[in-house]
């Protein structure tokens, strides 16, 4: 984004940045932009309230988002539970609706959710993972029919990384 020319980015994650991220972050500093850093779990309206009245304060208006928020917890569907799935909804499912309710009246220019091939192809022990990405991928239908921005980019498998690559 920023060898695009975005000036201003606001970083928003569970954790603190570790070393890695926070050396990128001086990197974007170093080019130019303006960095704001804040946590907030997506999954929680009200912790994601509290991140966007920050943004709001502390930078630009915001003209866009990037949701890349996921957990896995493969298991075949005979040993899923619900707290199985709703440990894999919580960032995408909750995250991502979240996010469209409190940013659905500000002008957006893209709003981008990170899904996964796994809601079109599915993989064994992927069950929740595959109806989280299809949550995401029927949120941006939806947006799109309120006349609002919206993609789900269905991602396949990253060769060395990526979360299922993790495991």
């Amino acid at each position: 984004l920023v060898a695009q020319g975005a000036t201003h980015l606001a970083l928003l994650g569970r954790s603190a940045p570790s070393e890695a991220a926070r050396l990128a972050v001086d990197k974007l500093e170093a080019k130019g932009a303006a960095v704001f850093i804040t946590q907030a779990d997506v999954s929680q309206a009200d912790h994601l309230e509290r991140a966007l009245d920050e943004i709001a304060q502390s930078m630009p208006p915001l003209r866009g988002l990037i949701h890349a928020a996921g957990v896995l917890d493969d298991g075949i569907l005979l040993h899923q539970t619900w707290n199985r799935f709703e440990k894999v909804f919580a960032p995408k499912v909750h995250g991502a609706w979240h996010l469209h309710k409190l940013t659905r009246d500000l002008p957006l220019d893209f709003f981008v959710m990170f899904s996964s091939t796994a809601s079109l192809l599915g993989s064994p022990g992927h069950g929740n993972y595959a109806a989280a990405n299809s949550f995401m991928d029927a949120l941006a239908h939806y947006r799109h029919q309120l006349g609002l921005p919206a993609v789900s980019i269905n991602w396949g498998g990253w060769a060395e990384i990526g979360l299922a690559a993790r495991r």
